[in-house]
């Protein structure tokens, strides 16, 4: 007999599945599909009717049809909920919906914690690209001779800045992520990321390896430039529109080129905002 807390698990091993074919769609468009569709067609094969079916329609809706509770909140939708019902999500007696979005509701055993940043009074509304990335995550030195290696360094600036609070623990989430399948497209990009993530916004780190490293990509191609962003659940929708528009403004390879020749950190960010001023307004 199926346990709910081996339901839990298989649902989110699902969602996993059907967000990466959906990046993989907007990041990548002529990629072939098969094998990843074959794995979400037998994790699913087995869930019962009335959870699949409404699996399915929230998952058409955005990409989040199961999420963590924090803060005694439901982080799809915003929803406070009441302590009965936190109560139940967290002894997983049954599958719990939030009662206002209707999604799938989880206690998880960690989610990776940032502190949630306001914009200080008098404080310009940024534009751009600049929404979602700063000056202090650029970075024009990536090392590492491994996917693992090149992750890790992006996690540790991710951590030393203040963007997450457990570097070590965004790692750990990327590497599964990366598992699953991986986030590498043609052109040299890469598009690792962790979702659901608790407090602040979108946030994403851009990473230049000069000489390149296998990432798991199509064919024989190396990565050599790396769009790591950390997304709350509550932006997951946007995350993929992003990954459209960069992927798009960076297929160019002369775009791509002008990120490549940085030698600087500023370099890298101005060519950054050069590069995305058509792309996000």
């Amino acid at each position: 007999m199926t346990t709910t807390h081996s339901l839990i698990n298989q649902l989110i091993q699902l969602q996993e599945l059907v967000v990466a074919s959906m990046q993989k769609k907007v990041s990548q468009p002529t990629a072939r599909l098969d094998e990843l569709n074959k794995s979400i067609a037998a994790l699913g094969a087995d869930l019962p009717q009335q959870v699949k079916s409404h699996f399915n329609r929230l998952i058409q809706k955005h990409p989040e049809a199961i999420v963590p509770v924090a803060n005694e909140l439901c982080t799809g939708c915003g929803m406070g909920l009441t302590k009965s019902m936190i109560q139940a999500v967290h002894k997983a007696d049954g599958l719990i919906r939030c009662p206002n979005c209707a999604r799938f509701l989880y206690f998880p055993q960690q989610l990776i914690a940032r502190d949630r940043v306001s914009r200080s009074y008098g404080e310009a509304r940024k534009t751009g690209i600049s929404r979602f990335t700063s000056p202090e995550l650029m970075m024009v030195g990536l090392k590492g001779a491994t996917s693992a290696e090149v992750l890790a360094e992006m996690c540790t600036r991710m951590a030393d800045e203040g963007f997450v609070k457990d570097g070590e623990h965004l790692l750990d989430l990327a590497l599964q992520r990366e598992a699953i399948i991986s986030t590498a497209v043609d052109n040299g990009l890469a598009f690792p990321h962790v979702r659901g993530v608790e407090g602040g916004g979108l946030s994403m780190a851009v990473g230049i390896h000069k000489k390149g490293v296998k990432f798991g990509g199509p064919g024989r191609t190396l990565s050599r430039i790396f769009f790591f962003v950390v997304i709350p659940t509550a932006t997951s929708a946007f995350y993929l529109k992003l990954i459209a528009g960069l992927s798009k403004t960076f297929r160019e390879k002369e775009v791509s080129e002008s990120l490549l020749a940085c030698n600087t950190e500023d370099e890298l960010w101005k060519a950054l905002i050069k590069a995305t001023k058509k792309s996000f307004k």
